[in-house]
């Protein structure tokens, strides 16, 4: 990595994401405790905390890939000074790819899921 501007120039993009799922997060999370309170269709409550369960896998990975993007960004800005950390911020670029990589895929199983639930509360309401 002959750069060390590369890792840190995907931050914007994981932060992005990063608000993006805390945002779902969120309002999941209401949603949930507010079944809670209500004692609202329990099995859907677990399908529901099932998701809430995807959702913080991948803001964790998100949080993990943001974090050796940033540690990759500065092992790269030093390797002039440091001859080992070139491969240590090669080697973090990797973990942070890999860590937003299965994010990416909670995130979409998340996604299919929350269509799933969807779809069974509508045909639950009209029947």
């Amino acid at each position: 990595m002959n750069t060390w501007y590369i890792p840190i120039t995907i931050l914007p993009g994981i932060a992005l994401l990063i608000l993006s799922t805390s945002n779902i997060l969120i309002a999941l999370s209401n949603e949930i405790a507010d079944r809670i309170k209500q004692n609202i269709d329990p099995l859907m409550t677990k399908r529901k905390l099932s998701q809430l369960n995807l959702l913080t896998k991948g803001l964790v990975g998100l949080y993990v890939g943001a974090g050796s993007m940033v540690i990759a960004g500065i092992l790269a800005g030093i390797q002039n000074f440091i001859a080992l950390t070139k491969d240590l911020a090669t080697v973090s670029m990797l973990i942070g790819t890999i860590s937003l990589f299965i994010s990416i895929g909670f995130l979409i199983t998340f996604s299919f899921k929350a269509v799933r639930i969807r779809q069974d509360q509508f045909n639950e309401s009209i029947n």
